[in-house]
């Protein structure tokens, strides 16, 4: 829903590195590449378990394998295992059955409509001893730049130097309005809709 050549310009404006992580696909990866911006590449498999973030990818991963061996692909290819959204189970998170196995939790995601699930989450980080980081979520370019993860500079293609990093993290978190958490499809509709009937600003 993202315009590649609009998230580059105004991640450049922001200053903010963005993990580019579509579901199930590294064709945003390999567009993004080709803006010269500052970037993690990634991917949001959907395991057969739930849905899990592979960071510092080079090849595709496959979905609906089982959680455990999504794992060993993306340690295969030297990356990071980053658990989105794992309380939310009506957007296919995974709980905490597989937390242990993984290097980083998502502590707070903008789109979780519940506030409790991002408390769960950061809780169980600290129990496991695991870095958190917060996840916009992103689906359309005004919900960029409201959620990220604030911490020192590292070597952007050091795996292990963003585990460091994370170490000295602070989150900046800021939910997105009700009205674009629903699926991008009938967010999209709703402006369209609004925006025939003068029904105010569109959404951007």
């Amino acid at each position: 829903m993202i315009k590649t050549v609009d998230l580059a310009r105004k991640s450049k404006e922001l200053e903010l590195i963005p993990a580019i992580s579509d579901h199930n696909t590294l064709e945003g990866v390999e567009e993004f590449r080709k803006t010269g911006q500052k970037f993690i590449a990634g991917e949001e498999i959907r395991t057969a378990n739930g849905d899990l973030t592979g960071l510092f990818l080079t090849e595709n991963i496959p979905k609906h394998l089982s959680f455990e061996e999504t794992i060993d692909k993306i340690k295969e290819q030297g990356g990071l295992a980053y658990l989105p959204h794992m309380y939310d189970k009506g957007r296919h998170g995974c709980g905490d059955k597989f937390a242990e196995l993984v290097d980083i939790i998502e502590v707070f995601n903008a789109r979780c409509l519940d506030a409790r699930l991002n408390e769960m989450a950061s809780e169980t980080a600290k129990k496991l001893g695991k870095p958190g980081a917060a996840g916009s979520d992103s689906h359309f370019l005004s919900e960029f730049g409201k959620t990220y993860t604030e911490m020192p500079e590292f070597d952007i293609g050091d795996p292990g130097g963003l585990l460091k990093a994370l170490g000295k993290a602070k989150i900046v978190g800021k939910k997105i309005p009700f009205y674009m958490r629903g699926p991008p499809y009938a967010v999209m509709h709703w402006r369209k809709l609004k925006k025939k009937l003068g029904l105010g600003k569109d959404i951007k």
